[in-house]
């Protein structure tokens, strides 16, 4: 204990001072600027390397890479699908792979393009059937009445019989007659009527063993008809 006198005041300084000194003594000196929250020294960061970036930039391409080739193979689906929607089904009947629906994809855009070509020159042969009996009838009156066109298909013969609107029949049966008595296979026959004519067709199929003179037929067609 310190002595204190009566008013609260220390009467012994020394002894305070000597108190003081022994305190100090056990508090460490700090040189400088030290502050003792500076004496804990931090983990510095780890920078990035170089190694990691490229790593990093690699995993990035890897992903937008895997990403492209998805949405690429969900489009070629949906392509094939609608393709193979678009296929008559004696194309790809017993066909499941893709490269097999691609092939008969390529046969069917042939084939269609042969049976455009034959339309083709099928109206073709109407219009100038249409056009030589419109010129007959304004001919005079001891031309003929009938045009006959004869045209060699893939599948056969079709031919194309022209009269004028002035006929009151056409001797379809007669053409017919004639026509069995050749051995040739008749398929069908239509006749309409146009703005100036008749125009009756007649298809005729061929096999192997079929020949057949078209001149000669065109000739004899037009006979049997003045005859009528």
């Amino acid at each position: 204990m310190f002595p204190i006198s009566s008013d609260g005041v220390i009467e012994d300084p020394w002894i305070f001072l000597e108190q003081d000194g022994f305190l100090l003594a056990d508090i460490p000196i700090l040189e400088g600027n030290e502050h003792p929250q500076n004496s804990v020294k931090k983990r510095p960061r780890k920078a990035p390397t170089s190694a990691g970036v490229e790593e990093n930039s690699s995993d990035s391409k890897k992903t937008a890479h895997r990403f492209t080739e998805k949405q690429r193979r969900q489009e070629m689906t949906t392509l094939y699908a609608s393709l193979r929607s678009l296929l008559p089904l004696e194309y790809i009947k017993g066909k499941r792979a893709v490269s097999d629906h691609m092939d008969q994809a390529a046969n069917y855009i042939n084939d269609m393009k042969k049976k455009i070509e034959e339309m083709k020159r099928r109206r073709e042969s109407l219009r100038n059937v249409a056009g030589t009996a419109a010129e007959a009838q304004n001919q005079t009156s001891n031309a003929t009445d009938y045009c006959v066109k004869i045209n060699v298909f893939t599948d056969g013969v079709e031919i194309l019989i022209s009269s004028s609107l002035n006929k009151d029949c056409f001797p379809l049966s007669m053409v017919l007659s004639d026509l069995l008595n050749r051995q040739l296979h008749v398929i069908n026959c239509v006749s309409t009527r146009g703005q100036r004519c008749y125009l009756h067709k007649i298809h005729i199929q061929l096999n192997n063993s079929t020949s057949i003179d078209v001149a000669e037929l065109q000739e004899r067609l037009v006979d049997l008809l003045q005859l009528a």
